[in-house]
């Protein structure tokens, strides 16, 4: 396992617009399309751009997840993100609300009890607006009248009074046309993962999957010079041959058409896209970009040659922060290994032993939080000693993702059910997260 992360310190330039005035749309529910008579169900909705409760016939806490971004005449520039004030009626036209930036008006239409879709306008500058299209599904398990960073989902393996976000429904992972039967197994398995923690879906962007297949491909070709060279695996070298595609992923992105966001690239040498996410989901370091709700697109490669193969995974995440907390094993979860080699560059500080370590235990807070006190127990309510991680104790944590904490037991674990308990602090407030998972067979 590889990671490597670059930040060009570029943004986004995903909405462009330049209209003068809002335009208002009709909204509603259609019983044949599949809303039904009963409607949209009731709790809280996410999607990629936008998140809201629905209770009662209203729609209330809409925030937008992205920066939407317009210009206008004279190089006049706006953006527009965040909290959209007001409440809305489900059946009302059209949804007109006020974000920071200024007023903002959107249609909505539920093509199932589950679903939701739609478009918005909102006034992002003195000069232009941002148009924007958006989606959204109902989170399983949500209960009425909770706002969502309260939302359970998961029964009683989640206990605490601060919750993970529930599980969405799984979508249909679509690649660009032409992608690999490699690359359609990639996305397949992403979306299951995302989906079962509440995530986001990650879309796979044709440029970005050219990125990584052709540096795959590079790697495989050349892997002895890396060898002699002990040369990074994330890196090139122009002199190793004529496939050279840039130094690193930032590079490579740009040669391949790619915009010019902040990039993360994960490589793997296992054989199989499926083996490569399952290794780097048991990672500390790896985990992180695949579990993080700001990933929004990414592209996958693979390659092998004689003796060599390897996976390669570029990803953005320019998404926002749409999620308030994740947690990796998710509450409720089985078959958690019960042990893990340390086979990871950079390696994460070994127990006192050495590896084998526990399984690595990860929990992604939405902000920086202060952790008071932390335990991981046995089904005997035994605490067992753990290495603990996070941007104050590991800079590499600090440096990859300074919002997630990790602990690993020192030792493997045995077949059973096990706690994992955080006190917290969230902006001045005491909070617990504390869910269970099942380990073994």
């Amino acid at each position: 396992m590889a990671y490597q992360q670059v930040d060009p310190q570029r943004v986004s330039r995903r909405w462009l617009g330049a209209v003068a005035a809002l335009a208002l749309w009709g909204c509603g529910i259609d019983p044949a399309a599949g809303g039904g008579a009963s409607g949209p169900a009731a709790g809280d909705w996410l999607g990629t751009d936008l998140k809201f409760h629905l209770q009662d016939g209203q729609v209330s806490a809409v925030e937008l997840l992205t920066t939407l971004h317009c210009s206008g005449d004279n190089g006049c520039k706006g953006s527009v993100t965040g909290a959209v004030q007001g409440q809305f009626a489900v059946l009302a036209s059209p949804w007109s609300g006020q974000t920071t930036a200024g007023p903002i008006a959107m249609d909505a239409s539920f093509p199932s009890s589950t679903s939701a879709q739609g478009s918005l306008q909102a006034q992002a500058g003195s000069c232009c607006v941002a148009v924007a299209a958006w989606s959204a599904n109902w989170l399983p398990g949500t209960t009425p009248g909770k706002p969502p960073a309260t939302a359970i989902g998961w029964g009683k393996a989640s206990s605490g009074t601060l919750h993970p976000v529930a599980a969405r429904v799984q979508q249909k992972a679509a690649v660009p046309s032409g992608a690999s039967a490699d690359q359609q197994m990639a996305a397949d398995g992403l979306e299951k993962l995302r989906a079962s923690l509440g995530l986001p879906a990650a879309t796979q962007h044709p440029a970005l999957n050219q990125a990584a297949q052709l540096h795959a491909q590079f790697y495989v070709n050349h892997a002895a010079q890396y060898s002699k060279a002990k040369l990074s695996p994330h890196a090139q070298d122009p002199s190793f041959g004529a496939d050279f595609t840039g130094k690193d992923v930032g590079d490579r992105a740009t040669a391949a058409g790619y915009g010019s966001q902040a990039l993360g690239e994960v490589m793997a040498f296992s054989g199989s896209a499926p083996a490569a996410l399952q290794g780097w989901l048991d990672t500390v370091y790896h985990r992180f970009p695949l579990i993080h709700p700001r990933t929004k697109e990414y592209g996958y490669g693979q390659a092998a040659k004689g003796n060599y193969k390897t996976e390669v995974m570029d990803v953005s995440e320019s998404g926002s922060e749409s999620v308030p907390l994740v947690v990796y094993p998710y509450p409720g979860q089985t078959g958690v290994p019960l042990s893990w080699n340390g086979l990871e560059g950079p390696q994460p500080p070994p127990p006192p032993a050495g590896y084998p370590s526990g399984p690595i235990i990860t929990a992604r807070f939405a902000q920086q939080v202060e952790v008071t006190a932390h335990s991981l127990s046995d089904a005997q309510g035994k605490p067992l000693a753990h290495v603990w991680l996070d941007a104050k104790t590991d800079s590499n944590v600090a440096m990859f993702d300074s919002k997630s904490k990790v602990l690993y037991a020192h030792q493997p674990l045995t077949a059973g059910t096990y706690t994992v308990r955080l006190e917290v602090k969230v902006a001045g407030a005491a909070q617990v997260v504390q869910w269970s998972f099942s380990a073994g067979p």
